[in-house]
């Protein structure tokens, strides 16, 4: 499995590659601890719990994600939760806070094995991939071709976004100059739309090509299609 793989598995109905990687080279490049938690009540509602920990482990770093399993024997939660931690020190911090108490609950704070590295590693990619799929800079693109592909990727981009920006509000733009391509991605659906409207307009004298992107919500999967039983009478 490559570099992604294991996000690609989780990324359903969007197909926005390039900016999942950019986020995982953002995120991936900062100091990361996972932190395992028992103790809590796995009779509370999950959110009751990421809440909990959330607020008690934002001392230790930035908390990038806390993920909270449901017991597959039982109808409760799974008795460890694991904390997602970025930063400095994180580790460290959060294993000062062993035995502390969470409203109520003494919190049993640990660092997995080296044995379960792996599972939490693509435990934290796959947060990255939600986190990625619900942000809604990345919900209405489109992709730019046809330009003069020899500016550099900064003057494409300010010329890309002069251009487009009289269709709304641009959320995100990324060059891609090894494809020659240009995503650009709107805070609502009518800049989209508007957007594809300028397919075949020119741009610094090259006549560029504006095809739709796919999202979460353009690649949507088709709902099923419904049969309809009819009678047929043979006319003689």
């Amino acid at each position: 499995m490559d570099e992604y793989g294991s996000v690609r598995s989780t990324y359903k109905g969007f197909e926005s590659e390039a900016a999942m990687k950019e986020t995982l080279d953002k995120y991936g490049s900062k100091p990361r601890a996972i932190i395992s938690v028992e103790g809590y009540d796995t009779c509370l509602p999950e959110e009751d719990i990421k809440s909990e920990l959330t607020n008690h482990f934002n001392s230790c770093g930035e908390v990038f994600n806390v993920i909270v399993r449901k017991d597959l024997q039982s109808p409760n939660l799974d008795r460890r939760a694991l904390v997602i931690l970025l930063g400095d020190g994180a580790e460290e911090k959060a294993l000062e806070l062993n035995g502390t108490d969470i409203g109520g609950w003494n919190a049993l704070v640990k660092v997995e094995p080296e044995e379960v590295e792996d599972e939490e590693a693509e435990l934290y990619e796959s947060s990255l991939a939600d986190e990625l799929y619900n942000d809604r800079r990345f919900w209405f693109g489109v992709t730019v071709r046809g330009y003069n592909t020899f500016l550099p990727a900064d003057e494409v981009e300010s010329a890309l976004i002069k251009h487009f920006s009289s269709c709304g509000k641009i959320t995100h733009v990324f060059v891609s100059t090894l494809d020659k391509k240009t995503n650009i991605y709107f805070y609502q659906q009518e800049g989209e739309a508007k957007a594809l409207d300028l397919d075949g307009s020119v741009v610094r004298g090259f006549k560029i090509a504006v095809t739709g992107l796919a999202t979460i919500f353009s690649n949507r999967p088709l709902p099923p299609v419904k049969f309809v039983s009819a009678t047929v009478t043979q006319l003689i």
